[in-house]
């Protein structure tokens, strides 16, 4: 009794800390809704109520989160555009996945890397976010950027 009594408070506690590492964002334009670190702070919010940019609490990664409408056709054409865009700009990428609805790229640059997740939305638009951070905090963002894909979501009237 005594070993299930600190084993449920360990993985409570473990998940409660898990929970406040993060915070929900939702966007109230373009609907969808993903999970934050909590530790980033704000320092952009567009007037147009798209998204939002945030950096961590030492600069050192810069995070944008934002939804937009197609302007390349369907979903693969836009989000094709917006990694050239990226690749214009001097990235190199090195991983690439993709499905119907969603897109995924990294790359680097000089001693940088580059996340960038995208996922179709409702109305012709998408949802997107992109992190940048130092190549040598990839362990410290690595979490977080995993945490970020699995929770960013159209909202549930897109389903």
């Amino acid at each position: 009794m005594y070993r299930f009594a600190v084993i449920f408070f360990v993985s409570l506690f473990a998940t409660i800390a898990d929970a406040a590492d993060f915070r929900s964002y939702g966007n109230g334009r373009f609907g969808y809704v993903v999970d934050l670190p909590a530790d980033f702070k704000t320092v952009l919010i567009p007037e147009n109520g798209d998204g939002i940019g945030l950096e961590s609490a030492d600069g050192s990664a810069k995070l944008s989160v934002w939804g937009n409408y197609l302007t390349e056709g369907g979903f693969s054409q836009e989000s094709a555009q917006r990694r050239k865009f990226v690749e214009d700009d001097g990235w190199k990428f090195t991983y690439e996945k993709r499905g119907a609805s969603w897109a995924s790229f990294s790359g680097t640059r000089r001693n940088h890397i580059i996340y960038m997740r995208q996922i179709a939305l409702c109305d012709d638009a998408m949802g997107n976010f992109t992190i940048e951070y130092p190549s040598a905090q990839q362990k410290r963002f690595g979490p977080l950027i995993e945490r970020m894909v699995k929770s960013l979501r159209a909202p549930k009237h897109c389903d």
